[in-house]
Order: C-alpha cells, then sequence, then structure tokens
C-alpha cells in the first residue's frame, strides 16, 4: 500500500517537474543567465525543446544510479539545502529593505526561522543516515560550481569584447 501511495504522488510531482524544469531553464537562457542555446524555441510545437531534451538525458543519467532509495538518498535531499537557504534569503531581504515587504506574512520571523532549521535538519539526518550516498548527491550538487565558473569568464569575455 505505502509503495502504491509512493508510485502514485510521484506521477503527480513528476507532471509539475516534467512541465516546469524546463521552462526555468528556458527563463535563464533568456535572461543571459544560462547557456544561449537552451533559450531555443521548436517551430511547430512552440515548446522549450532544448531545455526539454536537456532535462530528459539529465534524468536519464540520474535513474542509471540505482534505486529509488539511492535517487532520493543522492539528489533530493540536497533541494532542501536550497529550500532552507531560500528561507534564511527572506529574512536578509527583509532586513535589507528595513521592513516587511508588500505582503505580510503571519508567524515572521518564527515562520521561516522554523522552515529552515527544519530544511537543514533533514539534511543533517540524511548525512548521518546515508554518508556515503549523500557526499554523492552533494558532489553532483558541487559539480555545477566549475560550469558556473566557466559560464561567468565566458559571458565576461564576451561582454568585453
Amino acid at each position: 500500500m505505502m509503495s502504491a501511495l509512493v508510485v502514485f504522488s510521484t506521477f503527480g510531482a513528476l507532471s509539475g517537474i516534467i512541465l516546469a524544469g524546463p521552462r526555468v531553464y528556458f527563463a535563464m537562457a533568456r535572461d543571459g543567465v544560462l547557456f544561449e542555446w537552451l533559450g531555443g524555441v521548436h517551430g511547430t510545437y512552440r515548446t522549450p525543446h532544448r531545455a526539454i531534451v536537456l532535462q530528459a538525458v539529465w534524468s536519464s543519467v540520474l535513474v542509471l544510479t540505482g534505486t529509488y532509495r539511492a535517487l532520493f538518498t543522492r539528489v533530493i535531499y540536497t533541494e532542501w539545502i536550497f529550500f532552507g537557504l531560500m528561507a534564511l534569503g527572506l529574512l536578509i531581504v527583509r532586513r535589507r529593505r528595513g521592513g516587511p515587504g508588500p505582503y505580510a506574512l503571519p508567524g515572521y520571523p518564527a515562520v521561516p526561522i522554523v522552515f529552515a532549521l527544519s530544511a537543514f535538519a533533514i539534511v543533517a539526518n540524511q548525512v548521518a543516515a546515508s554518508p556515503v550516498d549523500s557526499a554523492l548527491g552533494l558532489g553532483m550538487v558541487v559539480i555545477g560550481l566549475p560550469v558556473y565558473a566557466i559560464w561567468t569568464r565566458t559571458q565576461a569575455h564576451r561582454r568585453a569584447s
């Protein structure tokens, strides 16, 4: 029964991920913060086809890493690092603006602080439970740093030319 619920939930979430992910890459490419070729639109279907293919290839690589548990351990827990950082970012942005911002958040600042602490607790728990798989997953995220460095250097060189 639990496996059926996980499968049902996964398929429900996949539709949103499949639709949203490539459009994020597409928007980033259009804004000039990701490779320009990812901003291409298919002539007939008007979809970000290159971004969709990139996500499909990367997803396939991740699937080849092993079981659902291994995939979760290596990849998905790393999102909680960024969720926690995002909550802390909200605190920083609101402090810099000198006020609550354009909308009220009930329970502020306790809610984002509790959320950030919870997110980091999930990360710490995962690292303690599976240190090797957690390190592999974090390593996949860290691989993005040299890509980002190359990208920013290339963009700076292109703007200087």
